[in-house]
């Protein structure tokens, strides 16, 4: 009789350990009421020592939310910059820590803020991915693969079609 019983509980436990296992950290599935993050790709860089990542993060939940930081193999550093135009000079800075509004959207696009990798270990190719980790104050890590697209398709990603 115990026999019976304890087969279907250690079924039910091993797919509900297998279904953990899918669900990407901080609630990147997709499902209401999570940081997700979409639309992301980086351009081949065209140079060996950086290269920029662009995105649009979509918090899911009644609470602000921060971007605090981002990290990648590839990289020695990892960074929010902004690109700023006084006049006619244009120039980076860092953006620091970045809020993500409540049920609201952030876009992480060319001309505007963007996540810079510096000092790269190897130069990613058009077709690559490159791995990317970003640390939310409070939805903590979301790993999002980001494909790599030839420098002339930026600006066809930075203006879809409407």
């Amino acid at each position: 009789m115990a026999r019976l019983l304890i087969v279907p509980l250690v079924a039910g436990l091993v797919v509900a350990a297998a279904a953990c296992d899918r669900a990407p950290a901080g609630g990147a599935d997709g499902r209401p009421g999570a940081v997700t993050i979409t639309e992301a790709y980086a351009a081949e860089p065209v140079t060996d020592e950086s290269a920029v990542v662009y995105l649009t993060i979509r918090n899911g939940t009644q609470v602000t939310d921060t971007l605090v930081g981002a990290a990648t193999p590839i990289a020695a550093v990892a960074g929010l910059h902004r690109q700023m135009t006084m006049g006619a000079m244009t120039h980076m800075e860092s953006a620091g820590s970045v809020p993500v509004p409540a049920g609201g959207d952030l876009r992480l696009e060319p001309g505007g803020l963007h996540l810079m990798l510096e000092r790269l270990s190897r130069r990613p190719q058009a077709g690559d991915t490159i791995d990317v980790t970003l640390t939310f104050r409070r939805a903590g890590p979301i790993r999002v693969r980001v494909p790599v697209i030839a420098y002339a398709d930026v600006s066809d990603r930075a203006h879809p079609p409407q």
